[in-house]
Formats: C-alpha cells, sequence, structure tokens
C-alpha cells in the first residue's frame, strides 16, 4: 500500500494561544510556535522538486518495508513501525496522510538494517535500526539512519518486565519521531521577553497585557514619537503573536521586516533582540518557502482558486 504525505496549511497549525508572563519588572509572551525541521535545506529541496498543483508537498509512503542482508526483523514491529508513522506524522499539523495510487512523486522507503532481540530471566536487551530513504526519479534527497536501545533488568524476574510488544512499539515510536523532527517542523512554544514600552505606549502595552495584539499594533503604528529599537522589536512580536491566531502570512512578513528593523537600530548589541530575532529566524525561512512553493504551484493551474493563506 502507498500512503500520500498532504502539507496542510504551514501557518493554520499556528494557531491557539500567546500568554503574558510578568515578573521582576519584564515582560515576556509565551508564543505557540514550531521547531523547524532539524534537515530544512533537504525539506526544501523537497519543496522544490514538487510539481504538483494542488499546492501540497507529496510523498508515497511504501509500507512494505525492506531488510538489510541476513536480517531477521518481526512483523509486528514492522506494522507498528507504520503505525507509528501514520501516528506522528498527522500530529504535527504539517503533513496528513491518505491513500493514493499515483507513483510519480516522491517516495519514503525503509530498511531494517539492525534487528536484535534477546530476553533472559532478569533483562531485556537489543537494538533496532532502520534506514529511512526519501527518493524521485533517481534522486535522493533524504537518507538517515536511526537505532533503538534496549536495555531492561528488574531482579523480580520477566513479569517486572515489558512486554516484548510493549517494547517493540516503544521502539517504532522513537524512530518515527526521529525520522519527523528531521523533516517536519514540531508544534512547540517559545519565551519572548518584550522591552519595555514608552511612555506614550501605555495602551498599546495594556492591550498586549490582555492579548489584544490587533488593537496594540493599530496603537503602535498610529505612535508619533521615537520609533527606535525597542519600538521594532516589541511590533515584531506582536505580529509574530497576532499571526499565531489569525493564520495570516503577511503578518510573519512584517514580523520578520520589524525584527530585521530593531537589529539594525541595535547594531546587534542588544542581547534581548538578538535572542528573539534568532528565535524567528529558526522557523520563519521554512515557512516562507513552503509559501513560496504553494504560489508556484498555484500558477501551474490558471483554473485554480487556491489561496496561500
Amino acid at each position: 500500500m502507498l500512503l500520500n504525505v498532504l502539507r496542510k496549511s504551514y501557518i493554520g497549525a499556528l494557531v491557539l494561544s500567546a500568554v503574558l508572563l510578568s515578573g521582576c519588572g519584564k515582560s515576556q509572551l509565551l508564543l505557540n510556535t514550531y521547531v523547524p525541521p532539524n534537515k530544512p535545506k533537504e525539506v526544501a529541496q523537497m519543496l522544490e522538486s514538487d510539481d504538483a498543483t494542488s499546492g501540497f508537498l507529496e510523498i508515497e509512503i511504501v509500507d512494505h518495508i525492506l531488510k538489510g542482508d541476513g536480517i531477521k526483523s518481526d512483523s509486528s514491529f514492522e506494522n507498528k513501525l507504520v503505525s507509528s508513522l501514520k501516528k506522528f506524522v498527522t500530529q504535527t499539523n504539517f503533513i496528513s496522510i491518505s491513500e493514493v495510487k499515483d507513483k510519480s512523486n516522491l517516495s519514503l522507503d525503509m530498511k531494517v538494517v539492525v534487528f536484535d532481540y534477546k530476553e533472559s530471566q532478569n533483562a531485556t536487551n537489543g537494538i533496532i535500526a532502520v534506514e529511512f530513504n526519501i527518493r524521485k526519479e533517481g534522486t535522493t534527497f533524504y537518507t538517515q539512519g536511526y537505532e533503538y536501545k534496549i536495555n531492561r533488568y528488574s531482579k523480580a524476574g520477566r513479569q517486572a518486565l515489558p512486554s516484548k510488544a510493549q517494547l517493540l512499539s516503544e521502539a517504532s515510536d522513537y524512530l518515527a519521531k526521529k525520522l519527523i523532527k528531521d523533516i517536519s517542523p514540531i508544534a512547540s512554544l517559545k519565551l519572548v521577553e518584550l522591552k519595555p514600552f514608552a511612555s506614550d505606549l501605555a495602551a498599546a502595552e495594556t492591550f498586549t497585557n490582555s492579548k489584544n495584539f490587533e488593537s496594540a499594533i493599530k496603537t503602535m503604528k498610529a505612535y508619533k514619537g521615537e520609533k527606535d529599537e525597542s519600538y521594532y522589536f516589541n511590533l515584531a512580536v506582536l505580529c509574530e503573536a497576532l499571526a499565531a491566531k489569525s493564520d495570516k502570512m503577511e503578518l510573519l512578513a512584517k514580523a520578520n521586516e520589524y525584527y530585521e528593523k530593531a537589529m539594525q537600530l541595535s547594531e546587534g548589541g542588544d542581547e534581548i533582540i538578538t535572542k528573539g530575532k534568532a528565535k524567528f529566524d529558526r522557523y520563519y525561512q521554512i515557512i516562507k518557502k513552503v509559501a513560496d512553493q504553494k504560489a508556484k504551484n498555484a500558477e501551474k493551474n490558471n483554473n485554480s482558486m487556491f489561496e496561500i493563506l
């Protein structure tokens, strides 16, 4: 069976809340965000290779798992590995899974290269290693092996140890998560410290405290006073916070613009601004690449009603 991995609306997954934390004279926002893939270059290449007009990154997952020479695997582990991939892929909110018949897209195959599982009266030991490959028309975009070590011991004997089914399930979950962290953004939270608001921007600070980010941004933009690095940094954070609630890509583009302005005015000498910008940069570039790819895909279909956002 082949499974189609469809990239969902990325910004639509940047949802829910931003919590304001105050203490020790500092104001901080806890924002829903995403940790970018560990292999952003490979992900970008896969996006660029996609010629689908749907606006989705399509990967066919082959659930017939290969085995290295002389390797005797376990069918229950192989079934669990495919199930784990399905489960954790959909939880990322970056991709979802459905069946396909078209074999012209990227394909993901898996090979068990090590399967060593031993049980004794008081211990269970082993190591399982799987190699993942994503290819298209002879080009390999991603190849990586991961291993899971099993070391369990109990003086009480076998009855106190996890069952083989439990341990193989743990192994499959671990290996699936390792792959997903490499090729997909993962939902996370980040803490961003705000700069002090100017006294004339007390209303913007009040709106921020109540998580009314739209009104806070309007107040900031109407401000006629000095617009220094603190002003642009706080405005950037507010745009990023509103993007997490309103699903608008252009707000992240504005946030990036304001972060850049804050960095320019501070000349890289403000630790709060530098850290805030670095946290933003970790995932903004991959989001932008996804949006750019969606726009390219939409242009290929003159009758498309596809929208980037």
